[in-house]
């Protein structure tokens, strides 16, 4: 994972290397994980999307829909 987050461009934010950040087309991507979770936001939808599209291409996964629970708890 980190390899790919890399080729994307982008870099680690803190010191527990879980959050990552990249500015696309002038958006910022932030990217969360929790053991095989991930969380991905970003304010341009299409920008989001695309990231998403191409992680789900490097990597076998699922996309779960908007977020409304992490972690037990829930998004209000």
């Amino acid at each position: 994972m980190s390899a790919f987050l890399e080729r994307e461009g982008c870099e680690t934010v803190g010191f527990e290397k879980i959050m990552w950040r990249v500015v696309i087309d002038a958006h910022r991507i932030l990217h969360g994980t929790h053991i095989d979770d991930f969380v991905i936001a970003c304010a341009n939808r299409p920008v989001l999307d695309a990231f998403r599209t191409r992680l789900l291409e490097a990597f076998e996964g699922t996309y779960e829909d908007p977020l409304e629970h992490y972690l037990g708890c829930e998004i209000s």
